[in-house]
């Protein structure tokens, strides 16, 4: 579900560094940091490592390309990364094949594949193949894929997905691409076309429903075996599933999408999961136990490609079955399940290890995400890590050694900690402070590259070997500009949330010319979502929500009971319950602020979108008294409206929790609306549909309340382009003329700030 957008307005006038010297303050101050260079950094952590150990990758601009070079992480020694023999045949066959002549490498950048034997890369609009040993180049044919209408923003990234690109075999023999609602193959030397697949708008062959990709990030539906024989699809059969109609209205005749959308409590698809011979066509179906009320995610060839591995999760999202058919037996077997109270979050960490027998696995079995060695019988040899430091994601394996480098997080979900396990559970920091932690690491895990910040630390940098050691600094931040501004890092405050009893964390930002006998507004930007946080130990003392404080704001953000890790059982704090506890926790957040004497708690405004639009809308209406203005973007407004996957994990279906769904509806609170409220919706969303703002309009009418209402034409859930810098500015406009801050006038009058 979510699209965060916040306020963050920049100028397109650099920032001159001697200015340093003197000390801005409101209006000026907002708006130099606004501008490229306020902040700088030094040096570069930009390393493309190499497969195994060889190394990281540099590459230089020579006369007619390129040279590439691979650079020892220690010494750092260059070297070509390419022999003489290697460059030389290279430049050959691309010459026969495009009739030119080179003296240089002629593209930018490339891919290893085929077990890092080959590398893949495009060359005047072809995409080739040049093995590294063999020295064989071969140019590809596939055909152009088709990108339906309207199938923009189906999913995330759309442009880099699967159905818009299409897919080759591991050893780039075969192109497969959706044709329709069907599975196409081509020969990549012959260009011999072979149809799979026989579907239809109801049943898709290859072609991902809308709320799989959304809600389970299940982006690709077909897959390649490694040994390049078949192909494992999944059929996604939507007869049953509600069609929404979205109109396309700056169509000269106008258009009509039926969207297949199954809302909360209604049919979803019927997906299954099938196998296709390539050379025979011979297809068979797995035996899933498909229906409407489970689900099929993730399917995963095993190495060997004689098992397909796949989960099944029933329709509540607490029961997960790990299967794996198996194509000479033609049976599906289980391997382990899983069962929780509330829901089971789905992951991408489940790793093969090279003896074939083992895997890595994560869970929240024990109420925090920790890390499991698992064989494919479904016997668990080992439970890796423990505790209540939740695990964060898997960054290298070092099977040679036997050791497994991840993050987790601690200290209330604020910091994300490195560490590495062993295969006997030994568990070791190689963190140096308190903070979070973004680890790159080479395939072979000798190296990595740490990037950090905390509240009271700026961005850095720096290059490690595996044990922790630090070989040298990367990058660091010039916050000179910031410091000599006088900014401060935004204070870090311990409150209590509504139930009287749990340790919450907020943050408070204060203008530079902060004057504790003024009275300031509260601003609120807001997110929300489950198991989502608001407040996380990185450096912030130069961030967006600092540049608004600059205009005579106390800007605040909280964490809420429900949000994320802190634990299951923290996050599953408001299961059944959206739109009460994280509601209750940022109002008593506000509140708890507005005891202070510069807080002034008669003019506070609060923000977002997505999720965020939604928790604005309850927050104005569910506590009128508190909340004065809000700006509300693609609200959620009631949980019948939006998706299955998404709204059943958090609040089962509507016919097991109505009073759950009736409670966390903004239309139940539309009477008690007083303040100024702006709803934003794109006319053509096609995640949270512009009915839930319909509604919510509609309610606010029939009980006689004023508001504001913007929809941008043809804009989907994110609102981007012209539209999307007009909303920033009509956000911002509507509230500092509402709250009044102390820089507010300076800032409505130039025209520049919506630049």
């Amino acid at each position: 579900m979510p699209i965060l957008l916040w306020a963050v307005v920049f100028t397109s006038i650099a920032y001159q560094p001697a200015k340093a010297q003197e000390v801005l303050r409101g209006y000026d101050l907002y708006q130099a940091m606004g501008t490229p260079g306020f902040v700088s950094y030094e040096g570069s952590a930009n390393i493309q490592w190499l497969p195994g150990d060889l190394g990281y990758m540099e590459r230089e601009q020579v006369e007619g390309g390129t040279e590439y070079y691979k650079v020892d992480p220690e010494s750092q020694k260059r070297t070509e990364l390419f022999t003489n023999r290697q460059k030389r045949a290279l430049l050959k066959g691309l010459e026969e094949l495009h009739d030119v002549e080179l003296n240089a490498i002629p593209f930018g950048s490339f891919d290893y594949v085929m077990d890092n034997s080959s590398i893949f890369f495009v060359y005047q609009e072809q995409d080739h193949v040049f093995d590294l040993s063999s020295l064989e180049l071969r140019g590809l044919y596939k055909q152009e894929v088709e990108r339906a209408q309207y199938t923009d923003e189906l999913m995330r990234s759309m442009e880099r997905s699967q159905l818009w690109n299409g897919t080759y075999s591991h050893d780039y023999r075969w192109f497969a691409h959706v044709k329709g609602y069907d599975i196409y193959l081509v020969n990549t030397q012959t260009k011999e076309e072979k149809r799979l697949t026989y579907g239809s708008e109801e049943q898709m062959n290859g072609r991902p429903s809308w709320v799989y990709p959304e809600e389970f990030s299940q982006r690709e539906a077909y897959w390649f075996s490694p040994d390049n024989k078949k192909i494992a699809y999944l059929q996604y059969n939507e007869t049953d599933v509600y069609q929404y109609p979205i109109i396309h209205e700056l169509e000269f005749e106008t258009g009509l999408e039926l969207m297949r959308y199954p809302k909360a409590g209604e049919p979803n698809p019927t997906v299954n999961l099938f196998i296709v011979d390539i050379e025979t066509g011979e297809i068979d179906q797995i035996p899933t136990n498909s229906s409407p009320d489970t689900y099929i995610v993730r399917p995963i060839w095993r190495n060997n490609s004689q098992e397909l591995t796949f989960r099944r999760l029933n329709r509540q999202q607490n029961e997960l079955e790990f299967l794996s058919y198996s194509l000479a037996e033609g049976e599906v077997r289980t391997i382990f399940e899983e069962r929780e109270d509330a829901y089971i979050n789905l992951h991408d960490n489940f790793i093969q290890l090279a003896d074939g027998e083992h895997f890595l696995w994560t869970s929240e079995q024990t109420g925090y995400n920790q890390l499991y060695l698992y064989n494919f019988n479904g016997n668990l040899v080992r439970q890796l890590t423990d505790g209540e430091n939740p695990l964060g994601s898997i960054v290298g394996v070092d099977e040679k050694n036997q050791k497994v480098y991840f993050t987790a997080y601690h200290d209330m979900g604020l910091d994300e900690y490195f560490h590495v396990v062993d295969f006997d559970a030994n568990v070791q920091t190689l963190s140096e402070s308190d903070g979070r932690y973004m680890i790159s690491m080479n395939e072979a895990a000798t190296y990595y590259v740490s990037r950090s910040s905390s509240f009271s630390r700026p961005y850095a940098a720096s290059l490690h070997k595996a044990d922790g050691s630090l070989v040298r600094s990367l990058q660091t931040m010039d916050v000179s500009a910031v410091e000599a501004q006088g900014l401060a890092a935004p204070e870090k405050v311990i409150f209590k949330a509504a139930d009287g009893v749990t340790d919450l964390v907020g943050l408070v930002y204060k203008p530079a010319d902060f004057d504790p006998s003024k009275n300031y507004p509260i601003l609120l930007p807001l997110y929300g979502g489950p198991a989502y946080q608001d407040v996380t130990n990185g450096y912030k003392t130069n961030d967006g929500y600092q540049r608004l404080a600059q205009l005579g704001y106390i800007v605040i953000r909280a964490n809420y009971r429900g949000s994320g890790n802190r634990g299951k059982n923290f996050a599953t704090l408001h299961y059944g319950k959206l739109g009460t506890l994280e509601i209750d926790d940022y109002a008593a957040f506000v509140s708890h602020i507005a005891e202070r004497s510069y807080a002034d708690g008669s003019r506070v405004g609060v923000y977002g979108h997505s999720y965020g639009g939604y928790a604005t809308a309850m927050l104005m209406l569910r506590y009128p008294n508190i909340f004065h203005v809000g700006v509300s973007g693609a609200p959620v407004t009631d949980w019948r409206s939006y998706d299955t996957i998404y709204t059943e994990r958090y609040m089962n279906t509507p016919q097991a929790n109505k009073e759950g769904y009736d409670v966390g509806s903004a239309m139940t609170y539309a009477s008690e609306l007083k303040g100024d409220l702006l709803i934003v919706h794109g006319s053509t969303d096609n995640n949270v549909h512009p009915q839930n703002s319909i509604m919510l309009i509609d309610a606010l009418i029939r009980e006689d309340k004023i508001f504001d209402v913007m929809f941008y034409p043809d804009n989907r859930h994110g609102i981007r382009g012209a539209h999307g810098a007009h909303y920033n500015k009509i956000r911002m406009r509507y509230l500092t003329e509402r709250l009044s801050p102390e820089h507010g006038e300076l800032f409505l009058s130039d025209n520049n700030w919506s630049n």
